[in-house]
Order: C-alpha cells, then sequence, then structure tokens
C-alpha cells in the first residue's frame, strides 16, 4: 500500500503541477505547440500568459475578437509599417508577459464578434530559436478563478520521470491483459493518504483518478513504467488536465477504452 501511495504521490507531482501550483497554471512548448490549449479568463481578475522562462520576447498579438477580452503587456510590441508589413525585428518589441481581462462588450464597426464569446489569441515571438507562434483559445469565464497566471517554459526545464526504487522493475507486464478485480487491491484511507501528502487531500477528478490507478497497476505489476500502455496513460492525463473530455482523451492518446475506465475505476475507489 505504502508502494502505491508514493508512486501515486509522484505522479500527482510530476503531472498536476497546475492544481498544486494554486492561481499558477505552467505548461511547456510541446504541450502548446501540439495542442490548441483552452484558458479561461475570470471575469474581475484576468489572466498573465507569461514567457519570461523561454528567453523570448513577444513582438506581436492579435485577439480574434477584441469586443470582449482586451490586453496590456509589460513592455512594447512591434508597430505595424507603413507598407502593411509586420517588421518583427524591430527593436521595440521587448515584452515578456502579457495580461488579459474582460471588458464590457464593444461594438466595433465592420467587425463581426462571435456568438459565443469564444475567441482566440495569436503570439508571435522571437528568441534563440527563431520566432514562434502560440495560440490559445480564449473564453470568458465567472466565478472564482482556478488559475490567474499561465506560466509557459522551455521543454528542457520539464521534470524528469523519478522511479520510486521501492518498486522493483522486473515484474513487467506491458498491458492489463488480466485485471484482477478492485476487490482484491488494498484500498488507501484518506488517513494514510493525507501521511503522505499532508496538508493535501487528493481531489479524485478523472485526472488524479487515472493517476491513482496508473500507480495501482504499476505496483501489481500490470503495467510496466516506461511501457506503451504507461506512455499512453501519461498522456491521457495531460488531455485530460487540458481540460479535454473522456472520449477525446481516450482518442487522442490511444490508450484503450477498456484500460482507461479500469485506471479510473480503481482511482476513484
Amino acid at each position: 500500500m505504502k508502494k502505491i501511495l508514493a508512486l501515486a504521490a509522484t505522479l500527482l507531482l510530476i503531472n498536476s503541477h497546475q492544481v498544486l501550483a494554486g492561481s499558477v497554471r505552467t505548461v511547456y512548448y510541446q504541450d502548446v505547440d501540439s495542442n490548441f490549449l483552452e484558458l479561461k479568463i475570470w471575469k474581475g481578475y484576468g489572466l498573465t500568459i507569461n514567457l519570461m522562462s523561454t528567453g523570448e520576447v513577444i513582438k506581436q498579438v492579435w485577439i480574434g475578437d477584441p469586443s470582449r477580452i482586451t490586453f496590456t503587456s509589460n513592455g512594447s510590441l512591434c508597430q505595424k509599417s507603413n507598407d502593411n508589413s509586420n517588421d518583427l525585428n524591430c527593436s521595440q518589441g521587448n515584452a515578456t508577459v502579457l495580461f488579459l481581462r474582460q471588458i464590457t462588450p464593444i461594438k466595433f464597426a465592420n467587425l463581426t464578434s462571435s456568438s459565443d464569446g469564444n475567441t482566440q489569441i495569436t503570439i508571435i515571438t522571437s528568441g534563440s530559436e527563431g520566432q514562434k507562434q502560440y495560440q490559445f483559445k480564449l473564453i470568458p469565464a465567472t466565478g472564482s478563478p482556478s488559475y490567474t497566471s499561465l506560466v509557459i517554459k522551455p521543454d528542457s526545464a520539464r521534470p524528469l520521470p523519478v522511479v520510486p526504487v521501492a518498486i522493483k522493475p522486473e515484474v513487467v507486464p506491458t498491458t492489463l491483459d488480466r485485471i484482477p478485480t478492485p476487490a482484491t487491491i488494498p484500498q488507501p484511507t484518506a488517513a494514510t493518504i493525507n501521511s503522505i501528502l499532508p496538508g493535501r487531500a487528493l481531489p479524485r477528478n478523472d485526472a488524479n483518478a487515472l493517476v491513482y490507478g496508473l500507480a495501482i497497476a504499476h505496483s501489481n505489476g500490470q503495467i510496466k513504467e516506461g511501457s506503451i500502455t504507461w506512455k499512453k496513460a501519461q498522456d491521457a492525463i495531460k488531455l485530460l488536465r487540458q481540460g479535454k473530455r473522456k472520449e477525446e482523451a481516450i482518442s487522442r492518446s490511444g490508450v484503450k477504452e477498456e484500460v482507461f475506465n479500469q485506471l479510473i475505476q480503481w482511482g476513484q475507489k
């Protein structure tokens, strides 16, 4: 049981830093490059997009529908040239942080607006690897925010997986061909979990349930760490944390639906 809890705690720390970090959501360039991430802009709070860790500077920014969301930056942006071309080599473009916030809707002449309030933002940056383009879907939201800052970090800063030494690697089955019934697996108590992560109860949303179920399957020798099934389950966890639905997480990660459902079932016990 301690092995299962230790691995679940490790996976949570690796995969759910966005949840444990409070109001800060952290992503890495590969996450942004391969996915059209959704960002919520909470009314009265706003959202910062922080690129300091990447070493890039922001050159230009566009919002598809600027009638509901506006932005400011901590530095200058490149201005449009007289010949209608975009000069991304301008010396004025030196911003590293954007601040987005909701505004009272404005009706712009000859400009259409989205029907649901959602729109997209395009950010053009320049750095040691040349120019990059970031695109996010912006969703106006109300109520208490889950995060108020998005920090983008380079892939080189991504934490490496930690292999718990207490779990012997010689048990190497790579699939869940034989899934024992959940009744045969000892289930942890809330007190035991809190002893591993003091002061942090494990919220069992689908992503965290999948993390915990993966730890159980690993401890029982059903999924080897680093195997194809392990990696697909990790991808599914990441997609769930990005706000994707179960069906999309299964489809895009390639994990078998029966494996996905069994892991979540174990993790919710």
